[in-house]
């Protein structure tokens, strides 16, 4: 994972114009991977779509889980950071185009009429829209479309904190929820096992459990929801019974892990 820093980021972001946009709207396709951007935020409303695999969105409220297949809109001003493991296509809007009330981030479900837009969009970069009629009125379109888009946000936002020894066991468990273990979280987090527990609960007004189990499970919904497999997905988010995943999951979902699956699945059609 390459990690940039505040000034790799802006000169990133100066590479791709998001330092000067103009007109309704324009897009790319960041072909980064394995790619982990600095603190950050942009004039423009974006809507990012994952192509080439998962990605992770962060803001002060915590974490947002973004499968491949699926789209993120992170509103304008927005101070965030994001993670990208394969390439993704953004899209950006002018705040005069699109308004956004609730103003926080969302991940949607992604019809395929919208993956198909957004890769259709790319075609145009930024200043496309002030000179040329026809990507001037497809990005207006699709600025209207967003309205709608932005009523199916799907469940994947997780917690997060501000104490660095809290996020470094945080940011551990993530990276492999088939292994963590309480043990090794607090020895990452540098502290004793009872004031990790107080601290954890403190930060994210949740236990360490609690907090790990959402986890897993907000990790399972972006895992069905792009066609795998219930029992490969159990496994890989640290449940070895295939039971035990269906009740966890059913506890937080409101539903069968199968179930999940196939409506998002249908939604996708």
């Amino acid at each position: 994972m390459q990690t940039l820093n505040a000034l790799e980021t802006r000169n990133a972001l100066h590479a791709y114009g998001l330092d000067r946009p103009s007109g309704v709207g324009f897009a790319f396709v960041d072909a980064a991977r394995d790619v982990l951007y600095d603190w950050h935020a942009h004039d423009y409303h974006q809507l990012i779509y994952a192509a080439g695999g998962p990605a992770q969105i962060e803001t002060g409220r915590g974490r947002h889980i973004l499968p491949q297949g699926r789209a993120a809109w992170i509103p304008a001003e927005t101070l965030h950071r994001s993670m990208v493991t394969g390439g993704v296509a953004s899209l950006y809007f002018s705040p005069d185009a699109i308004e956004d009330e609730t103003r926080h981030v969302r991940i949607l479900i992604g019809s395929r009429l919208m993956q198909g837009m957004i890769l259709h969009a790319v075609r145009w970069p930024l200043g496309a829209s002030e000179s040329d009629p026809l990507a001037d009125s497809f990005l207006r379109t699709l600025a209207l479309l967003c309205g709608e888009w932005l009523e199916s946000e799907l469940p994947l936002f997780l917690p997060s904190a501000q104490h660095p020894s809290i996020r470094r066991a945080m940011d551990y468990a993530l990276a492999d929820l088939s292994t963590v273990s309480l043990s090794k979280a607090v020895a990452i987090a540098a502290q004793s096992e009872r004031t990790f527990r107080r601290s954890f609960a403190r930060e994210t007004s949740m236990t360490w459990q609690a907090w790990l189990a959402q986890a897993r499970i907000q990790m399972a919904m972006g895992l069905l929801i792009r066609g795998r497999r219930v029992s490969d997905v159990a496994i890989e988010v640290g449940y070895s019974s295939l039971s035990a995943f269906a009740k966890a999951f059913g506890q937080i979902a409101g539903e069968g892990p199968a179930q999940f699956r196939q409506r998002y699945l249908e939604k996708a059609d």
